[in-house]
């Protein structure tokens, strides 16, 4: 699930949304040909255990992505 105050402007032309669900950060880079930001969080202490993740979304496509999300959850 993604909730409101996870979603931010991020530079002049870009989003930032954060997830906890990496199945549905996939569905949301697949459907919109969106590659995940470099900022991954481990909260763990293991670095190979990700717990939540970030993508960039540009402002063209930010109003698709939050319906996207909106209808997904």
């Amino acid at each position: 699930m993604v909730k409101k105050e996870n979603i931010w402007k991020f530079n002049v032309d870009d989003w930032k949304i954060h997830f906890d669900d990496k199945e549905l950060m996939d569905k949301v880079c697949d459907k919109f040909n969106l590659e995940p930001a470099n900022t991954v969080y481990y909260e763990q202490g293991v670095l190979s255990e990700a717990t939540s993740w970030d993508i960039i979304v540009p402002d063209d496509k930010i109003e698709e992505v939050k319906k996207f999300l909106k209808d997904k959850v």
